[in-house]
């Protein structure tokens, strides 16, 4: 015998409530009207301006100074680049020498 299948006993004042309630759910999460008006007048105390940009230095008025500085810094992270790289070379080398010795005193034992 087949299955015996119920249908659903939704009536449409049913579906109108449950769906009402699904609404008043999503509507308590929703911001009002004055919350955005709120975080609108936090948004543009919070953020800069054209005239706020205007303070920042271009590139025509950097200082001298600050070039030299800036200069020093990237030559100390050159240095430490060079530095580094020479070490990872040196580390592969050593290794590749212990694997060579390691193969060497195997030979010896046997």
């Amino acid at each position: 015998m087949g299955k015996v299948v119920k249908k659903a006993k939704v009536t449409l004042d049913k579906l109108a409530r449950m769906t009402a309630n699904e609404f008043f759910a999503v509507r308590k999460n929703m911001a009002t009207k004055d919350d955005l008006k709120e975080l609108s007048r936090n948004m543009v105390e919070n953020f800069t301006t054209k005239e706020d940009l205007k303070n920042f230095a271009t590139k025509d008025n950097v200082k001298e100074s600050e070039v030299k500085i800036l200069q020093a810094v990237d030559g100390i992270g050159t240095k430490f680049d060079k530095a580094e790289k020479d070490h990872a070379a040196d580390k592969l080398l050593h290794d590749r020498h212990g694997k060579w010795l390691e193969r060497l005193e195997v030979g010896i034992r046997k």
